[in-house]
């Protein structure tokens, strides 16, 4: 068993050195795997899902996961006593529930799991998975972009490329180092991309499924205020991020926001220089909107998702009704 093991290890570890060796003797030639991912992205992305999906998968009907897990979850357990804490949270939950809510005249309404004596994490409607999903994928833009981060130039001030002649910049150039010169930069970045798109997206349809099973009624009011100010931070990370490239998409999205907001009634002037830097757009925008894309919402909405899952967490999930 050992042995085959080491067999296998070997062969993998000979397979990811051959494929990080250039693929031309050249100076600064590019790995095999990366030319691999320039030219297949997606396919090799659901290559990647599909082949996790199916590795766990056999872990797990092999027994060699729940064993792994368990052993893990003993060993940190034995450390850091964690069972400790998670019966006092839980009993904490339930003072709350019976007790104090009671008390103030609100009724919390029983979960799928409550009412029928389920034992099981996630429920059986699809769709209630979606904030999940949702906090998911906003681990993965948080990964991914760190890593941009590392490369990424906030300079938005205009320059005369001396090689092409055409106009570019500082944030122009640093993407296009991401993309063609750093290691793994182009898949990491595609990574983001379709995650963001999948964020606006999954957490579209988590707000749609509260309202259409009426999780927005008492006592959850709080929480589905707290979800439409999530859903305006998501899209405006969005936006924030769509004008980063500096490109020419990212400089008319820029120029529709200043229009917009200089065209709020009053406020409209103080809104264009605090968020855009001016009623023009210039270079001190793309350090506006480097600022607020990683700093300024990632705070706002890093507050606002531990607050909205502690809520679901005291509260528990709502039935249709």
């Amino acid at each position: 068993m050992i042995m085959r093991i080491s067999r296998n290890l070997l062969v993998i570890m000979g397979v990811l050195t051959f494929l990080a060796l250039p693929a031309s003797a050249a100076e600064g030639g590019t790995p095999i795997l990366e030319e691999l991912m320039k030219k297949y992205t997606f396919p090799l992305i659901f290559l990647s899902l599909a082949g996790g999906v199916a590795t766990i998968g056999y872990l797990y009907f092999t027994g060699i996961l729940p064993r792994v897990i368990f052993e893990t979850w003993k060993a940190i357990d034995e450390r850091f006593a964690l069972h400790r804490y998670i019966s006092l949270a839980k009993r904490e939950y339930y003072s709350v529930v019976y007790t104090l809510l009671p008390a103030t005249g609100r009724t919390m309404p029983q979960s799928h799991t409550e009412r029928y004596n389920v034992k099981a994490v996630w429920y059986w409607y699809p769709f209630y998975s979606l904030g999940g999903l949702s906090f998911f994928a906003y681990i993965i833009l948080t990964i991914t972009g760190i890593y941009l981060g590392f490369y990424y130039v906030p300079d938005g001030e205009f320059i005369t490329d001396p090689e092409t002649g055409h106009a570019t910049s500082g944030a122009y150039q640093s993407m296009q180092l991401i993309m063609t010169k750093v290691t793994f930069g182009y898949i990491i970045r595609a990574i983001h991309h379709w995650a963001a798109h999948f964020m606006v997206a999954s957490v579209f349809l988590h707000m749609m499924r509260v309202y259409f099973v009426g999780a927005y009624r008492n006592p959850r009011e709080v929480n589905w205020m707290l979800g439409v100010i999530l859903l305006m931070v998501t899209i405006f990370f969005g936006f924030t991020g769509y004008i980063l490239p500096w490109d020419a998409l990212g400089f008319a999205a820029a120029s529709i926001g200043l229009e917009m907001a200089t065209s709020i009634p009053a406020m409209g002037p103080l809104m264009a220089q605090i968020v855009f830097g001016g009623t023009q757009i210039t270079g001190d925008t793309i350090t506006r909107m480097y600022w607020l894309h990683i700093f300024v919402l990632p705070l706002i909405g890093t507050v606002l998702i531990i607050v909205h899952m502690a809520l679901v967490w005291i509260q528990g999930e709502a039935e249709p009704h």
